[in-house]
């Protein structure tokens, strides 16, 4: 009788180190319960985590842009500070006009209702030195390179712009992220003034129709316009730049091939 009664009591530290061991490991519920939080947990924070990169890729758009702005004035005030005494081209004129200097034998192609890679921006990228310009963050390019000048690479991207003739044109925001782009329309308070910012696209998908800019930016309405980066109100006291002397040279350059 002894006997079974010590050998019970001997068993006893025997059952508790099996039932401690079963109690340490998962079962299949614990560990599918386990799997499904790790799963929300990546679910929420990864979205999270690549919209905020996003986000700082777009920061760094609109830093660059605001250099890009400030170079973009530069440039407009240095040319109609040193243009011939009988011309008389105002900064805005030099931003918003195709402007003909044949003493100089200098072309300008206007900077609005273009994207920075445009050759019309060849003045504006001789101010930074090549180590200094601003690149697009989703390419990694710099903003004067014709690979960010979605007007060309997009022949198809010209619309009709509304309430204009079939002759006058608009872009179509590109479907390519960061692409920085100078918009004008006249001030809605007072039409003497053009208003000038610079927009920048954010779609990326082909299945896109037209493509976006980012935010609440457009080019078609002030307030979207406001949403850019601003870069120049600019009062548009003429048609055109050149004294009256000259408008009849302006006019047949003007008519003439280009």
């Amino acid at each position: 009788m002894k006997t079974k009664v010590i050998e019970k009591v001997a068993d006893i530290p025997d059952k508790r180190a099996r039932n401690k061991r079963r109690a340490s490991g998962f079962t299949l519920i614990e560990f599918l319960l386990v799997m499904a939080i790790i799963g929300l947990l990546v679910a929420v924070i990864v979205p999270r985590a690549q919209r905020a990169r996003i986000d700082a890729e777009f920061a760094e758009v609109r830093q660059s842009g605001s250099e890009i702005a400030a170079n973009i004035m530069t440039w407009a005030e240095t040319q109609a500070r040193n243009q011939p005494a009988i011309l008389n081209y105002t900064t805005k004129d030099f931003l918003n006009s195709d402007i003909y200097l044949p003493e100089l034998d200098f072309t300008n192609l206007k900077l609005s209702s273009k994207y920075t890679g445009n050759q019309a921006f060849a003045g504006v990228k001789k101010l930074l030195p090549p180590g200094r310009r601003p690149r697009n963050p989703f390419n990694l390019v710099d903003y004067f390179a014709a690979v960010n000048d979605d007007q060309v690479a997009r022949e198809d991207s010209f619309a009709p712009a509304p309430d204009v003739s079939s002759a006058e044109t608009t872009v179509v925001p590109s479907k390519k992220p960061g692409l920085l782009y100078l918009a004008v329309l006249p001030d809605p308070v007072d039409e003497n003034y053009l208003n000038f910012y610079l927009l920048y696209t954010a779609k990326v998908s082909v299945d896109a129709e037209t493509g976006s800019w980012y935010g609440e930016m457009s080019h078609k309405d002030i307030n979207g316009l406001r949403h850019g980066i601003f870069v120049a109100r600019l009062y548009d006291e003429q048609e055109d730049g050149a004294l009256a002397a000259n408008l009849a040279d302006w006019r047949r350059k003007n008519q003439g091939p280009r």
